[in-house]
């Protein structure tokens, strides 16, 4: 029997990832019953009843997880329709560029170390830092910084704006996702996800 949800968008994308995990966890149940089933000879006819409840439970799975997917493509396309109505598709797009970009430049930063010897202090280096006859040439060698202090402002000043950014797209997203939305689906399917 169904009946009508009526969740935030937000709370629809937790109840989806929710069912994705139940789906998964039931058709993995039903591959391993339904195909790995496995005797080493007949121990009779108790063994049969045993084994029959094993594929009855493994099919069971199977049309649990079948009404669990389709349910969960019902809620994905709602959401697809929402976050386009409501434009979070673009703003997710966004948000997931800068907060990769603000990831890297927090990578670079960090990278940086007293230990490098800076473009200006290479004439100091001798010539070669390994002689010939040295059995492991590629353990000798130091670490250049290529970024001046300057340049290294610069960056952190990109990635705390960066940040800055990012914080109001997150909260910007937040409030798109707390449109509400109605759908029907079967109440056993309900019950799994704790509506």
């Amino acid at each position: 029997m169904n009946k009508s949800y009526t969740l935030s968008l937000s709370r629809w994308h937790k109840v989806a990832e929710r069912l994705a995990k139940n789906y998964s966890d039931l058709t993995n149940s039903a591959k391993n019953i339904l195909t790995n089933t496995q005797v080493s000879g007949y121990l009779g006819d108790g063994q049969v009843a045993r084994l029959q409840e094993e594929g009855a439970l493994g099919q069971q799975n199977l049309r649990r997880a079948f009404e669990i997917q389709d349910t969960l493509v019902q809620i994905r396309k709602a959401l697809g329709e929402a976050n386009a109505r409501t434009g979070v598709a673009i703003e997710l797009a966004e948000y997931d560029a800068l907060s990769r970009r603000q990831k890297l430049l927090q990578t670079i930063l960090a990278g940086q170390s007293t230990g490098m010897i800076l473009l200006e202090d290479m004439p100091q280096l001798p010539k070669q830092l390994v002689t010939e006859d040295r059995y492991d040439r590629s353990k000798t060698s130091v670490r250049v910084g290529l970024l001046d202090v300057a340049a290294q402002a610069t960056i952190s000043r990109e990635s705390e704006e960066l940040l800055s950014r990012i914080y109001a797209l997150a909260d910007k997203i937040s409030d798109l996702n707390r449109e509400r939305l109605t759908l029907d689906f079967p109440e056993q399917v309900a019950k799994i996800v704790g509506l």
